[in-house]
């Protein structure tokens, strides 16, 4: 077909291709997996861009320029992070990606304390917080969290000691890109005796998802996770912390 020898109808495939791909991401939230949520509105407005292209360029199909070499390389070059995204499943950072940046066990926001008692649930006797909301208040308030029945969810990062393991959520001010890992210790006992009524059902290993359920203490300064509980968890929709 003579369109297909045409240069131009790749450079509308590509501008068509994009589109569809933040659309898609749009819609469905996994915009969220590569940028800070505050950065939607932008999104929207590449959309519109990429949309008045693709119409400015549609209406340059008629300027017949043949494809050569050249052009096919380029078009695939374009196309290839979309590629990407499509074979590769995009998930959360890994721990050993945490691990190379440096798991931070303080954070300090003031704007958490601020909003925290607002938004904060329960289940059962426990809080419900993130490790960011944890972390913040063992560094401003600590009388607030020290000995407190905490649930938190994050991943697995385990060591060479046994009975403890640091839980991990990344933290995004901006993009994925510079995302910070942060980070609890957390102890507890896999195997269960028969004094004792804590149990976890399957072993833990690096990357599970879980929940854990039991008591936060100030101790030489940071704040450590003793569990009651912990239950293995589907990874959330959205894996980071803003």
């Amino acid at each position: 077909m003579k369109v297909l020898k045409n240069a131009q109808f790749y450079r509308i495939l590509v501008c068509l291709f994009y589109l569809l791909f933040f659309i898609s991401i749009l819609l469905t939230g996994n915009f969220k997996i590569f940028v800070k949520k505050f950065y939607f509105p932008y999104i929207i407005i590449g959309v519109l861009i990429l949309l008045f292209i693709l119409v400015i360029e549609s209406k340059r199909i008629k300027k017949f320029k043949e494809t050569n070499v050249y052009d096919l390389f380029s078009f695939l070059i374009f196309l290839f992070p979309i590629l990407i995204f499509l074979i590769v499943k995009p998930t959360s950072l890994p721990t050993y990606a945490a691990l190379k940046r440096g798991i931070k066990t303080e954070f300090l926001s003031e704007d958490i304390l601020k909003s925290l008692y607002e938004k904060i649930e329960t289940e059962g006797k426990y809080k419900k917080l993130t490790i960011k909301q944890i972390l913040a208040l063992s560094k401003s308030k600590p009388e607030e969290i020290n000995e407190k029945e905490v649930a938190v969810e994050g991943m697995v990062y385990k060591g060479e000691e046994k009975e403890k393991f640091t839980l991990i959520r990344f933290l995004i001010t901006c993009c994925a890109a510079d995302a910070t890992p942060l980070g609890i210790e957390v102890e507890y006992k896999e195997e269960k005796k028969e004094e004792e009524e804590f149990v976890i059902k399957e072993k833990l290993k690096n990357e599970d998802w879980i929940k854990v359920k039991g008591k936060a203490k100030i101790e030489d300064g940071k704040v450590k996770i003793y569990a009651e509980e912990v239950e293995k968890i589907q990874p959330p929709t959205d894996p980071y912390l803003y």
